[in-house]
């Protein structure tokens, strides 16, 4: 069972994201059992695309945090996957 928190928030979820340090740009959410490699990568993409000249390792930061999926969420990879879509690196054009 899912415990309930008020404010109809799941308990916490264990997260690491990508941060920018460069410009603050947060990226993507990775759950524990994830791939941080993926999301390097596409943080580098923005790296590269909106700060040229930087050197990439450098700016970025992987960060560990906690995420509070809605309370109704019985999928929390789903969820995050559909958090990432909307709030991913913006670059300066599409991919």
């Amino acid at each position: 069972m899912v415990e309930q928190l008020p404010f109809g928030m799941r308990a916490p979820v264990a997260v690491t994201y990508v941060r920018c340090a460069q410009c603050g740009a947060l990226g993507e959410l990775v759950l524990e059992d994830e791939r941080l490699d993926l999301a390097l990568a596409r943080a580098e993409d923005h790296v590269r695309e909106v700060h040229p000249g930087v050197n990439v390792p450098e700016v970025l930061r992987l960060v560990p945090d906690v995420a509070f999926p809605p309370a109704d969420c019985s999928d929390v990879a789903e969820w995050v996957a559909r958090y990432n879509a909307r709030n991913g690196m913006e670059t300066r054009r599409p991919r």
